[in-house]
Order: structure tokens, then sequence, then C-alpha cells
């Protein structure tokens, strides 16, 4: 099981948890979600980081030959000292006993933390700490590839790429899909041209995660020039019956169907009407990019972790329902999930599916009963699931220990606190008269 600590990082004092598969942030907003769903996302890349560093340092010798190269462990914690700053900012301000760590497997984790800088005056030096197990492997495999003008062989690429999935206990891919999301859909026509004419130095002021995800949807929108359906190949029945059941939740949520034709990003409201997205409404256009990526990887049949930055954005909460909804059966499919959010509505349904889970699988006559009502397709195994409440510094399980089911006060509770307002307001008005 993974397993995350964050010490005095962001809004957060200390708190550790497990990475189930499917994992919720909850609480108030600069409450320190986004600080853990990036933390996550820091760790969980850097066996892909491993994987470019080992290819660059193959690249690098074939054409310059005389050049110095850092070994593949020195070039990994100089890469992951740029990529801390980049997701976290300075480390100037951070308090020195400031630590992360992540633990992928036994005796395999990497630490983060500050240490006074003795060659420079510079305060707070990020020093990367990697288990025996890992600095090992990168020592065996240091050099490992041999390149020609052709490049390196697929099947060498794929050979060492499953070692280190192995190593970090971890095949997939990371999708991270930030909050904001509706500034990037509002720029969609000028976007392709303002990132191209952004110097390097100006891409890397850019948060990473939020990089990581305008990149790829610049690079994915091409291919649903024929809309969602346009990406779909000949499927097995089962197959098919789960996209077809995504489609419907995507055609719920959006209200329409999404397609980039002519360089234009669209919604088509039916076969002859549309609207261009940066005209769409704000739920459209928060909600839209969410679709698109959780129905292409599932078409594509290519498992990633998805990190979903508050789903809910914009949504009237029946909407709020079906993109959880559509979330689950994506991660039903193979897809971890990690999402952060506000909203008692994603909860509730989040909650609904877990208690469906458990009522057909405790008394299994009411299997069909149960599956009328909701899907199976949607319900969630609690066993791998997981919510935590993050306030003041920390974090709390909001799994009830007995249900096994989302505490219903984490769900309500605001809505505890207005309906005791209003019954103090009634008590007042009904004593004066």
């Amino acid at each position: 099981m993974h397993r995350l600590i964050i010490n005095q990082l962001g809004p957060i004092e200390h708190c550790e948890l497990e990475c189930k598969d499917f994992l919720t942030l909850t609480g108030f907003q600069a409450s320190g979600k986004s600080t853990i769903a990036k933390t996550i996302y820091f760790f969980r890349t850097i066996k892909d980081d491993v994987i470019s560093l080992a290819i660059k340092q193959a690249l690098d010798s074939l054409y310059d030959a005389q050049k110095k190269d850092l070994t593949l462990r020195r070039a990994l914690e100089a890469f992951l000292r740029e990529k801390f700053l980049r997701i976290f900012g300075s480390s100037w301000g951070m308090q020195n006993d400031m630590y992360i760590q992540y633990f992928y497997a036994e005796g395999v984790s990497v630490k983060v933390n500050l240490k006074e800088e003795t060659l420079y005056p510079t305060p707070n030096y990020i020093w990367i700490d990697l288990s025996p197990k890992i600095t090992k492997f990168l020592s065996t495999y240091n050099k490992h590839f041999s390149a020609s003008l052709i490049g390196i062989p697929e099947e060498n690429k794929k050979e060492f790429q499953d070692k280190v999935f192995r190593l970090f206990n971890d095949e997939y891919p990371i999708v991270y899909i930030p909050a904001g999301r509706s500034m990037i859909t509002l720029l969609s026509s000028q976007l392709s041209y303002l990132y191209s004419t952004m110097e390097d130095s100006q891409k890397r002021t850019l948060d990473y995660c939020t990089q990581d995800y305008l990149e790829r949807i610049l690079r994915l929108k091409p291919e649903f020039e024929l809309g969602l359906r346009g990406i779909l190949s000949d499927e097995r029945k089962k197959d098919y019956i789960i996209k077809e059941k995504a489609l419907q939740l995507i055609n719920k949520v959006l209200r329409g169907t999404y397609q980039y034709t002519n360089g234009e990003e669209r919604i088509l409201v039916d076969e002859k009407k549309y609207v261009k997205i940066n005209f769409s409404s704000s739920g459209q256009q928060e909600s839209v990019w969410i679709l698109n990526l959780l129905f292409y990887y599932l078409a594509k049949k290519n498992p990633v972790l998805f990190i979903i930055e508050e789903p809910e954005s914009h949504l009237f909460p029946e909407s709020q329902k079906y993109i959880t909804e559509l979330i689950s059966l994506i991660y039903n499919q193979g897809f971890p999930i990690v999402i952060t959010t506000h909203s008692p509505y994603i909860l509730g349904t989040l909650n609904n599916l877990l208690y469906a889970e458990h009522v057909a699988k405790s008394a299994p006559q009411n299997h069909s009963k149960i599956d009328k009502i909701v899907s199976e397709d949607f319900w969630l195994q609690p066993s791998r699931f997981s919510t935590w409440f993050v306030k003041e510094g920390g974090v709390e399980n909001c799994m009830d220990s007995e249900t096994i089911f989302i505490e219903n006060e984490k769900i309500d509770e605001i809505s505890l606190n207005i309906n005791k307002e209003f019954d103090d307001i009634f008590n007042v008005t009904f004593e004066e008269s």
C-alpha cells in the first residue's frame, strides 16, 4: 500500500495517509487539499522521470561523446529539485523542518527535506533522499541504454520501463486535471498561439501540474475531430456497453457533445446547432476537459491515475451526481482516482455507491434490485476507497470504522450549521410571539 507523509508544507502542518485506489480529499478552501494532490503527483511521476532521464542520458552521449554526464542518480536528484520548485514554489519561505515522504513498497521510498546550504548563501536547500533500493537500481542501470542514430529500440525501452514500474510498485501514468480550468477553455482559440510563442523560461514559470494539463490538451485536441465517438474502435460487447454508459453520462453533464473542428472547439447542441467553447456556460467550460480526458483514456484502453481537482465546479447538483458516477465508472475499469472536492453532492453520491456495493454483497438476493436503482458498474468497494477531511493543518479519516461509509456529519456539516441557525432564528421568533 502506498503511503504519504507531509510535514510543514503549505497549509499542511502534518499529515499521514494511505493512498488507496480511490482517494477523496474534502475540506474548506485553502486547507491543503491541493497541496496533498500535488504531492501525490510529485511522487507518483518520479518513475516516469527515471525513464525519461535514462533515455536522455543515452541520447546526450550519442550526440556529444565528450560531454561529462551526471550519473542517473545525480540527474534525478537535480531534476527533482527543479520539479519541487515548479510545483510548490520557492523553498526560501518554508519551515526548516519541512519534509515530504512517499512509501511505494517495502524498502522503496523517496523523501524531500530542507538543509542549510554550505557552499552558497542560499537558505533551505532542497535535499533529495532516495532509499537504498532506489539508489542501487539507479547505479545498476546508469548508462543502461545504447542509442544509435535511429534512437533506442522500443523493446529495450519497454523492458526498462517494466523494471522501473516494479521497483516503484506503480504502472500508471498520471493525468492531473487542475482547478480553474475555465480560463484555459476561455482562451481556446488563442491557446496554441500563446503557448507556442512563450520562451522556455516563461513556460518554466507555469505551475508544473498546470503546464502538464495544458500541453496534454493541446496534444489531444486533434483526436476529437469527429467527436467522442470518433475515437472509438470496434469493441467487445461488454466494452461497448461501458463506453455507451460513459457517453450517456457525459451528455447529461455537458448537455451536448464536444467536437474539435477547423481549429475550433465546439459544443454541439444538436446536428445543426453548436456553440463555441469560449461562449459556452461556465459549467461546460469547467467540465468539458474532465469529461474528454476520462473518455479518451477509457476508449484507448490506457489506464492512468486521474488526479481531479473540484470536478463539481460550476455544475448543478444533478450534474455533480452524473460526473461522480462517470468517475466511478471509469475507476471500475482499472483507473485509480484522486479527487478533491467541496461538494456534499459528490460525497453523498460516493456514499450511495459504497452503500449499493455493500448491500448487494451482504444480501445477494437484493443484487438485481440494487442494480436497477444504481448500475452495478458504478458501485465502489469500501476496502479500496478512502476519504480524508483536510482541516487545521492535518487530515481526519472520514470513513466510519463500523459502517465503512463516509461519515454523514462530514457530508452534511455545513448543512447542519445552516439548519441550526434557522432553528435558532425560528425559536427567537416563536419566543417573541
